[in-house]
């Protein structure tokens, strides 16, 4: 299993749709990655809001538009063709753990006497969550079993490693930063574009888990800083690392 599969089984795991092997393969993965810890963490206590919220009577018009919102709202994103699927990808998981998850934040609400629209809502923002999770990780998994995948790595200013692949057919790089020290609640990574000296916002990584971004345009390597909280629109300090992209295969 791929580190990209175990960064898409937060929602899955969650809700104990897991079989004993993937359990515990993704349980190892966990105790090094602090970032599926708390995705984790938030599908438990959203889960969890769901299974002990109070029911309510709904009133025949609560009832009747709280219904007529859910029969308009696409659970899952539509299906591909298997025909039109990319060689390297591995359809079936992210669509199961999509569902189990949705299922069972559907099972809790239909476990409740009444419909309650703060219950529907976090039904919505748990769809949304995982959805935008998987499309994540499909991206990673895209970017690292490219053809054209080259990757590099380099040590981090007091401690760590980061390393990054680059795909420039799908013009796409991930960043995977692993052993970093915990910043104070103050400060954050963010990652940089190094377009020969100019350096161009990435986003902002948590340790432990991958960035993926588009846009190589010119840039010759990556560089990651410590920023304020949000990151910032230039680096306001020198980088702790420098990675230089390697030619192509």
């Amino acid at each position: 299993m791929t580190s990209a599969d175990l960064h898409t089984m937060t929602g899955a795991y969650a809700v104990h749709a897991l079989d004993t092997d993937e359990r515990r393969e993704f349980e190892r993965h966990l105790k090094v990655c602090s970032a599926c810890a708390q995705e984790v963490h938030e599908f438990r206590e959203t889960a969890a809001r769901l299974a002990t919220a109070v029911s309510e009577t709904p009133t025949a018009e609560l009832k009747r538009r709280v219904m007529d919102g859910i029969a308009t709202v696409r659970q899952l994103p539509p299906e591909v063709p298997v025909g039109d699927a990319a060689p390297t990808a591995k359809p079936g998981r992210g669509k199961r753990f999509t569902t189990f998850a949705l299922a069972a934040c559907l099972a809790a609400i239909g476990a409740l006497g009444g419909v309650a629209v703060n219950q529907y809502q976090d039904a919505r923002k748990a769809e949304r969550a995982v959805a935008a999770q998987r499309e994540r990780g499909a991206r990673i998994e895209a970017v690292v079993t490219a053809p054209d995948a080259v990757q590099a790595s380099a040590p981090v200013t007091g401690g760590g490693t980061g390393r990054v692949i680059v795909s420039r057919a799908l013009d796409e790089t991930v960043v995977v930063m692993t052993g970093l020290p915990k910043l104070s609640n103050d400060r954050v990574y963010q990652g940089w574009y190094n377009d020969n000296g100019h350096m161009r916002s990435m986003g902002l990584i948590r340790p432990g888990s991958a960035l993926i971004a588009s846009a190589i345009d010119r840039a010759t390597g990556v560089g990651v800083t410590v920023e304020p909280p949000g990151g910032s629109a230039e680096p306001s300090g020198d980088p702790i690392v420098l990675i230089d992209f390697p030619a192509v295969r």
